[in-house]
């Protein structure tokens, strides 16, 4: 059910937002419960909405810390469930979260919603932003191609935004907060993220639900029970200290212009092989040639990455030769020379053959194909039921992989057609482990 904000005098406008400014940082954090400070400011902190203290603010729900409303009970029970499931799994969460969480906080706060939010792409990805679901779900928050279209982020070749730390809570926690003003608690909320808001509002018809009722009896999978449980427990057993986080590391955005190749990059930086990529989740390719990109570095490195950044772009990098290419038509389409060609090529066949690597100009580059990030580039075999409205392109951009690839492995043509119900075998590239 959406809040609904009452009309309120200057007088308790004034008492509000001084009850707001008091506690609200410290509650912000989300891993306090609220019988923690006196049940007046928590009154008073309930009933003011945010919004009004900006004039022309939209409609915006209050939320409240993660664990209100959840009984001891409850609490003891999701904290025994996720230090079962989780004991032997926090080493890899804690290793991750040091490339992701720092970045990943600042967005939650940047919306502010309780830091406890965090846990949340724990339980859907392990914190690990190269995670592809079966389904097609990709990144920390696990977001559906369709889902993610529909919040405004639209992979291309070069960037998806699912796997970018900042754009995917962004999108995410925006549905979220939508999410919360619908069903007026966290456990509802998150119940709904995972299994969708129209069919918990389904099943709540038949079986009503409010904070406060055992978890156990939330009235839906017990798929999506347990998801709610462990994202409780969770931030119970961090609330306590039971569970802890590292150190992230802090980053700096570096803005870099093209043409740009960031091996060469982290190299000359000092990073370590592949380093800028576990940063950098959201980049497709290693190289960079006609469009400005943003990077994420430790902030101990900034200053390196920045003098470095003048020095890392290629002198060339690989075009490949398809059907019906020449040497002239190669060079027309890259804006250099014949000679240049052939001056990069020194000692390769004078006769082009069709998937040939050929050294192109860097600087003269639009269109040759980049390098893959590196942590793109393994595959895993999956079994994928065409859907309707389905087409072999948009099966392969959901998967990260290419028509050629779908068609080579289950023996198609690029012209075949498939139906809703067909079943494919896809590699789809995720990052190992």
């Amino acid at each position: 059910m959406p809040v609904m904000t009452a009309r309120i005098t200057g007088h308790q406008q004034h008492r509000r937002l001084k009850a707001y400014f008091l506690i609200q940082p410290l509650l912000a954090a989300g891993m306090m419960m609220l019988a923690s400070y006196p049940a007046s400011a928590v009154e008073l902190l309930a009933s003011l909405d945010p919004a009004q203290t900006q004039a022309g603010n939209a409609h915006r729900p209050i939320l409240r810390p993660l664990l209100y409303g959840i009984n001891e009970n409850d609490l003891e029970m999701a904290k025994n469930r996720s230090s079962i499931r989780y004991s032997d799994r926090w080493e890899m969460v804690s290793e991750r979260s040091r490339y992701v969480r720092h970045r990943l906080v600042e967005s939650l706060r940047a919306k502010h919603v309780p830091d406890a939010l965090q846990v949340i792409p724990i339980v859907e990805s392990t914190y690990n932003p190269y995670a592809l679901s079966r389904s097609g779900a990709v990144g920390l928050w696990q977001l559906m191609p369709k889902t993610a279209m529909s919040l405004g982020i639209s992979p291309d070749r070069k960037i998806d935004g699912r796997r970018s730390v900042e754009k995917s809570t962004t999108v995410a926690v925006q549905y979220l907060i939508d999410l919360y003003d619908r069903f007026d608690n966290w456990p509802l909320a998150i119940a709904a993220y995972n299994l969708g808001p129209n069919a918990v509002a389904a099943r709540l018809r038949k079986e009503p639900w409010d904070i406060g009722n055992p978890l156990e009896k939330l009235p839906v999978p017990e798929e999506t029970r347990d998801y709610v449980i462990h994202i409780i427990g969770l931030v119970a057993l961090l609330e306590e200290g039971a569970l802890a986080f590292p150190d992230p590391i802090k980053t700096l955005p570096v803005n870099l212009q093209p043409p740009v190749d960031l091996h060469l990059l982290a190299g000359l930086s000092g990073m370590e092989k592949d380093e800028i990529f576990h940063f950098n989740p959201s980049l497709n390719q290693a190289q960079y040639l006609s469009r400005p990109v943003t990077i994420h570095v430790p902030e101990s490195l900034h200053a390196q990455v920045q003098e470095s950044a003048a020095k890392a772009g290629p002198k060339f990098v690989y075009a490949t030769v398809k059907k019906g290419d020449s040497l002239w038509s190669i060079a027309k389409t890259h804006s250099c020379s014949v000679e240049s060609l052939k001056q990069l090529n020194r000692g390769s066949s004078k006769v082009l053959r069709i998937g040939q690597k050929l050294k192109v100009p860097a600087n003269q580059l639009a269109r040759a194909s980049a390098n893959i990030n590196p942590l793109l580039n393994s595959d895993r075999r999956i079994r994928y039921r065409v859907r309707s409205g389905d087409s072999l392109w948009r099966i392969a951009s959901r998967f990260g992989t290419t028509v050629k690839a779908i068609t080579k492995i289950n023996n198609l043509s690029s012209k075949s057609i498939i139906r809703a119900g067909d079943t494919l075998w896809v590699l789809a590239r995720i990052r190992p482990g």
